[in-house]
């Protein structure tokens, strides 16, 4: 399904979205890929990053002190 038109096109939408760091807009558009195609290698390795770049993006780095989760610290 790798050649699928409207997986290509929502592929390119999500790129898109990621050039203009909209990454709620590109992980709903890797979602929808893997929706239909679970085995889109490209769209999970995709997702997985736009996922942690959000989440070091909400971080909040004053609420602990302990960022790197450092076991002496604790």
């Amino acid at each position: 399904m790798r050649n699928d038109p409207n997986t290509m096109a929502i592929m390119l939408a999500a790129q898109n979205y990621l050039s203009r760091q909209e990454y709620g807009q590109a992980i709903n558009c890797l979602l929808k890929i893997l929706e239909t195609d679970p085995e889109n290698k490209e769209a999970s390795v995709l997702l997985e990053q736009v996922r942690e770049i959000t989440e070091y993006q909400h971080r909040d780095i004053f609420s602990a002190t302990n960022l790197d989760m450092d076991p002496w610290l604790e």
